[in-house]
């Protein structure tokens, strides 16, 4: 097509973007800060998302995680794109594909060359885990909240990692067990503003992570706002910025 011919699109998509970061109270992180992700959220209009998700990890062995997550209008996981350098240096990367039925992956990683399986799975699953902070506030769309607090417990859970930190695979891995605790909705004042959220945690998982609590935004997008990880690890996650584009 000639530059002259050239007509403007109709613009259906919206888009979010923002930061959070990941804080400690151990010495040696200036600042308290010991990571960050950046991410861009784009709504289209028929309804399914697209997230993009750069996480750094800053402790020792330092973890570059880039994720592209598109799930449906009902937060049902579609495609996914994961990719981890540990230690400046290549460790995986996989697609996944997911239909109502099956979840299928193709990859390469460092320790196992090229890689390739598939898992039956149900549209009642709860979401793919990637370790993106946003991906986990995904997580909490597939809550039914129509009952108010309470708690749901999701069984034969996938997730890219079964690490606490997300820094194996990627791969398919499977928590057999995991619950959702939700307590109701709060505001949530952190530095990117005050939003209406869920506070919900993940607890009692079979991969032993420490209870999580996290504030997700209650406006339909499953922002996340804030979380806080207990002993051992004393993590703390807050949205310190955020924008329409």
């Amino acid at each position: 097509m000639s530059t002259n011919a050239m007509i403007p699109a109709t613009i259906r998509h919206a888009t979010r973007q923002g930061r959070i970061e990941n804080r400690t109270k151990q010495p040696g992180f200036p600042g308290g800060v010991w990571g960050f992700e950046d991410w861009r959220i784009t709504k289209h209009g028929d309804g399914s998302r697209t997230l993009r998700a750069y996480c750094e990890l800053q402790d020792d062995p330092l973890v570059i995680r880039d994720i592209v997550q598109n799930v449906d209008a009902s937060y049902h996981p579609h495609d996914v794109f994961a990719r981890l350098t540990i230690g400046d240096k290549f460790f995986g990367s996989t697609w996944y594909t997911f239909s109502d039925t099956e979840a299928e992956l193709q990859g390469l990683t460092a320790a196992k060359g090229r890689i390739a399986e598939k898992r039956p799975i149900t549209r009642a699953m709860r979401g793919f885990g990637t370790h993106a902070l946003m991906a986990d506030a995904w997580l909490c769309a597939r809550f039914d909240y129509a009952n108010g607090p309470g708690l749901q417990t999701f069984t034969n859970n996938l997730l890219t990692s079964l690490d606490h930190r997300g820094s194996t695979g990627p791969e398919f891995t499977l928590t057999t067990t995991s619950t959702l605790k939700y307590f109701g909705r709060e505001k949530m004042t952190v530095k990117a503003g005050t939003l209406e959220c869920h506070h919900l945690a993940f607890m009692n998982t079979s991969n032993n992570h420490p209870p999580y609590d996290l504030w997700v935004s209650a406006d339909g997008d499953f922002l996340f706002v804030k979380g806080v990880v207990i002993e051992p690890y004393h993590w703390e996650f807050e949205l310190t910025e955020l924008k329409d584009a």
